[in-house]
């Protein structure tokens, strides 16, 4: 199949999700968000559709149309992150800077349509401004993360949290930061005299198609990675129970102490450990503990205590000492009582099954 007919193809699946995400029940800002990321997406298709057609030449004014959706594309995808964190868009005075690559670029466009003999030297900076943003927003949505999460200093361990609802956040980050490596040696091979303009332009557009399928795939495979309208919104969202008192303030107090007690404490190593021993331990009512696990982070009791356990298991699997332990001897070392429960945890919080993920371990 050649490549205009694959962007075709893959165009039309995009459409298909784009129609799917206007449905009234997907009517949240993640969701608007992430269609205007798709329409984005459909833009860069149709340009390339038309370059590889011969209509479209790079160095041209009607070429250079692709570098303000493109330079569009990383404020968008960091703006999706934090409405599915907070459930909201939050703008403040520092939200301003979001806006110096766009009028940089604005103001070379301005140079561009006026020159005659610097048009390739234009689009190179232009390029170069809007490819900058593709290792940019990655480093600071993952700082936004680590914040969200009120981890100190840089850390890449926020991808552990809330995987089934952070499915299409850590695919838009890595897929962004692979971007990023493509289009810079895109842009800059040619200092070396390297001939490589069509090779690249079949590589990018390649990369584009691939993303496409994989932003299906996870919707499809992942469905709570899509909010929908009757759900508490945001991450950081809180869903109170009626007549209850418990207050948003209260739960994340609560939480920051259970997640104490689990880290240090370690209890949930104990396969015996219920609802009761937690109760105690965080002095903490059953009905309390269960309020904020649900309302805050949208977990039951028993999937909050096995994401501890499943991420013991995958600990305990890089040391040496346990090197020869099977797999269920290391799912009873991490507290699980049953082979069943384990196997069952271990798919539904890593998408993996344990055999898989020490596979891809190895």
């Amino acid at each position: 199949m050649e490549i205009k007919s694959l962007i075709f193809f893959c165009g039309i699946q995009i459409l298909g999700l784009l129609v799917i995400l206007l449905r009234k029940k997907f009517h949240t800002i993640p969701n608007y968000l992430l269609i205007v990321l798709l329409a984005n997406i459909i833009i860069h298709y149709t340009y390339y559709y038309l370059y590889f057609s011969g209509i479209i030449v790079e160095s041209s004014t009607l070429g250079y149309t692709i570098v303000p959706f493109a330079t569009l594309s990383p404020l968008l995808v960091y703006y999706y992150v934090m409405s599915v964190l907070y459930g909201r868009l939050r703008f403040t005075k520092i939200s301003i800077l979001h806006l110096i690559p766009i009028t940089i670029n604005g103001i070379i466009f301005l140079f561009f349509i006026n020159s005659h003999d610097n048009k390739p030297t234009l689009i190179y900076a232009a390029k170069n401004v809007l490819i900058s943003l593709y290792i940019l927003y990655p480093l600071l949505m993952i700082k936004m993360i680590n914040n969200f999460y009120e981890i100190k200093g840089f850390s890449f361990k926020i991808f552990k949290f809330n995987k089934n609802k952070t499915s299409l956040v850590r695919l838009l980050i890595i897929m962004m930061t692979v971007h990023f490596c493509i289009l810079i040696t895109k842009n800059n091979l040619y200092i070396f005299g390297v001939q490589h303009q069509s090779i690249m332009n079949y590589i990018n557009i390649s990369f584009l198609l691939i993303l496409g399928y994989a932003l299906s795939y996870v919707v499809v495979s992942e469905p709570k990675t899509i909010p929908l309208a009757q759900e508490r919104q945001g991450l950081g969202g809180f869903k109170k129970y009626e007549k209850s008192k418990l207050t948003k303030s209260i739960a994340k107090n609560n939480i920051s102490k259970l997640n104490t007690i689990m880290e240090t404490e370690k209890p949930y190593l104990n396969s015996e450990f219920n609802m009761s021993t937690f109760s105690k331990l965080s002095g903490l009512t059953h009905h309390e503990i269960s309020e904020t696990l649900n309302g805050l982070i949208g977990q039951s009791f028993n999937d909050y205590v096995n994401n501890y356990r499943v991420e013991e298991f995958k600990l305990l699997a890089t040391k040496k000492e346990y090197k020869n332990f099977s797999i269920l001897a290391l799912s009873f070392e991490a507290g699980f009582k049953s082979k069943s429960t384990f196997n069952a945890s271990f798919k539904k919080i890593t998408g993996e099954t344990p055999s898989q993920y020490l596979k891809n371990l190895k």
